[in-house]
């Protein structure tokens, strides 16, 4: 596992150094140390003998390093940026920002040809996991002008081969000029070291190009294949790192010692086994003028099924369906809700047992009595038993109330709805069991003795049976109250809260307005489905899930940008919006600025931003997509100069 890590640090410096790199046109101008001005008498650095007179160069096309793992390839830059640009209202074009000595790229530089990197494991380099070679490719409209452009800016030229030069001599950057195969006739190379230029260069400027391009705007690919055979033996030696680290933390109890190794050693082979089934990692986007969606896809391409979650995955292929009925029932008001069908029923009880024992063991361990033991590990079985196949929505909270903690409380939760199919008695039996644990003097005893939480200051969990307008009689609400004096401890750093006001009472005296910050969930039955509500405000819970059995409440199905949702089987979807970050960013603030946030947008962050989780048989396939309408980046464009704003104003968290 240390060589693991030692491959990510590797990977990490490497694409830092891309990253350090990705605007490299300014390589022409600051590959080297600044040079002193240059008079026009100066002669400057040329090759041996001139450009125009050189034979010609090699541009016979070159196959793909079998060492190649990452690609990157965005289409069309200028158009790309300045398309998002123009929807989001920043006027500016990409050479608009060129500083005064750079103004000489606009001519150099192939603004709209693709831009490009490759990564790929070394063959020549030392050590067991040596640094993979890097490189960023940026194409140019003249050979000859990016070379003039260059030693008119004191840059070193030297020339390597026909059509090929070295520019610059920055020990942190190296970069080649190159006659190039497809969109442009040449292309500038960079990499952190003069290795990496050396190693990718001829595939970058005869190899890349040449390759078909994707109907895509941007693309980033990781291909493991050849990675995986590279440090075989470095991901088989995982289980020997498990069994060490197992000694270190055993307690001398036989039934805890074994649930954690069951554990430790499942989600071993589980990871070994995903990364042996992952074959390949795409990130996709695309800007459709045509739609004014900008759409993202995040692709997982699989060669094997050894894996349980690529197994799980696979089977849920035969459950995939449209949204439900009972989706477009939610409330039309939601600034985000979901469908998903969930995994095959009884999926997850393995998980459920085996992590019961393992917290079992532990309360054994610590002599806790059998009560606790019971009612904690039940409830883990019973987290694991519920229903996967679910629909779930939220929106905000329009009462807020004035004490600053309880606004912030409000304003991050919000409401919540979910629904399952069935009876709710394993909802029952989940939510009774954490009440009864959590809630418990010996679970108090357990946390002071470990942690030094004295018990006053732990959360308080309460139960009490509800009416429900519209459900079948027994529905229940679970409250938790989180101590003023703990959350503060955890959360006053979080929060940008000012102190907390007080309120008036007879006779001049003060107290403060919270003591506690509230959480109720409502589970409520209609005889078909089993309903969660959720809020800090029971009320608004109740009224939530009332609104359901009112035939006058507008529903999602009446809710405009949600067509394409309608008819597409799917594993899981949905839509979320700003609106629904609005509760978070408004906790942020002082004197009710954050409120001011969301109305102050031109779409008030209403606009549904879709997403999607499919599943293709071939692999199998699993790709998680979103589509981000124009009106969307509209609201974007507008928030950051308001986010600005307030750190500007207030100094608050979102300026630290």
């Amino acid at each position: 596992m240390s060589k693991l890590r030692s491959i990510q640090a590797s990977r990490s410096v490497s694409l830092a150094a891309l990253l350090g790199v990705f605007w490299v046109p300014g390589a022409l101008l600051g590959c080297g140390s600044p040079a002193p001005p240059v008079t026009p008498a100066a002669a400057p650095i040329v090759s041996a003998a001139p450009v125009s007179k050189e034979e010609p160069p090699d541009l016979s096309p070159v196959p793909t390093p079998p060492e190649l793992f990452a690609l990157a390839r965005f289409k069309k830059p200028q158009t790309a940026i300045e398309t998002v640009g123009a929807w989001a209202h920043f006027p500016f074009k990409l050479r608009d920002v060129l500083p005064a000595e750079m103004k000489g790229l606009e001519s150099v530089v192939a603004w709209d040809a693709p831009l490009e990197a490759a990564m790929a494991l070394d063959p020549l380099g030392e050590g067991k996991v040596p640094e993979p070679l890097a490189v960023v490719s940026i194409g140019l409209t003249s050979l000859d002008g990016a070379l003039e452009f260059a030693r008119a800016k004191g840059q070193s030229v030297r020339r390597v081969r026909a059509g090929v030069f070295r520019v610059g001599d920055s020990d942190d950057l190296s970069c080649a000029i190159g006659a190039s195969i497809g969109a442009t006739p040449a292309r500038l190379v960079c990499g952190h070291r003069a290795h990496d230029v050396d190693g990718l260069l001829n595939y970058a400027t005869r190899g890349l190009p040449n390759e078909p391009l994707p109907n895509l705007d941007f693309q980033i690919e990781l291909r493991l294949e050849t990675v995986k055979k590279k440090y075989e033996a470095e991901l088989g030696s995982a289980r020997l790192l498990t069994g060490f680290l197992l000694r270190q933390v055993q307690v001398d109890n036989p039934r805890f010692d074994r649930a954690l190794s069951d554990v430790a050693y499942t989600l071993v082979d589980e990871t070994t086994a995903f990364v042996h089934d992952l074959d390949k990692v795409r990130l996709d986007a695309n800007i459709d003028t045509q739609k004014n969606l900008t759409n993202v896809r995040f692709d997982l391409k699989f060669a094997g099924q050894k894996s349980w979650l690529v197994q799980a995955s696979s089977e849920t292929l035969a459950r995939v369906e449209p949204p439900p009925d009972l989706f477009w029932q939610l409330p039309a008001d939601s600034t985000a809700a979901s469908f998903g069908v969930g995994w095959n029923p009884g999926r997850l009880k393995p998980i459920g047992r085996t992590l019961a024992d393992l917290l079992d063991g532990y309360l054994e361990s610590e002599k806790m009595p059998s009560a606790l033991r019971d009612q904690a590990s039940h409830a883990i079985e019973a987290l694991f038993d519920v229903n996967t196949k679910q629909v779930r929505a939220q929106g905000e909270l329009t009462e807020i109330p004035p004490d600053p903690l309880l606004a912030a409380d409000y304003r991050v939760f919000g409401w919540q709805l979910a629904a399952v199919e069935g009876d709710p008695k394993p909802m029952f039996a989940l939510f009774d069991g954490l009440t009864s644990a959590l809630g418990s003097r010996d679970l108090a005893r357990l946390l002071k003795q470990q942690l030094g939480v004295e018990p006053a200051l732990l959360p308080k969990f309460s139960a009490h049976g509800v009416s429900v307008k519209g459900f079948k009689p027994g529905a229940k609400a679970y409250r938790v109250d989180i101590p003023v004096e703990l959350f503060s401890k955890f959360a006053k750093n979080q929060l940008n809260l000012p102190p907390a006001p007080v309120a008036p009472v007879a006779k001049g005296k003060a107290k403060p307005v919270a003591k506690a910050v509230p959480l109720t969930l409502i589970v409520a039955y209609d005889g078909e489905r089993t309903w969660v509500g959720a809020s800090p405000d029971e009320k608004a819970a109740l009224k939530r899930l009332e609104s359901l059995k009112d035939p006058k409440a507008a529903l999602l199905r009446t809710r405009e940008g949600l067509d394409a949702l309608k008819n597409t089987p799917r594993a899981a979807g949905g839509f979320m919006t700003l609106a629904r970050f609005g509760g978070q960013l408004a906790a942020m603030g002082r004197d009710g600025d954050g409120s001011k946030l969301v109305t102050a947008l031109p779409h008030h962050g209403e606009t549904p931003i879709l997403f999607s989780y499919d599943l293709n048989s071939s692999g199998p396939e699993i790709t998680t997509g979103f589509s981000v309408p124009r009106a969307a980046i509209e609201d974007l464009g507008a928030l950051v100069p308001v986010l600005a704003l307030m750190a500007g104003k207030h100094g608050s968290i979102l300026a630290q």
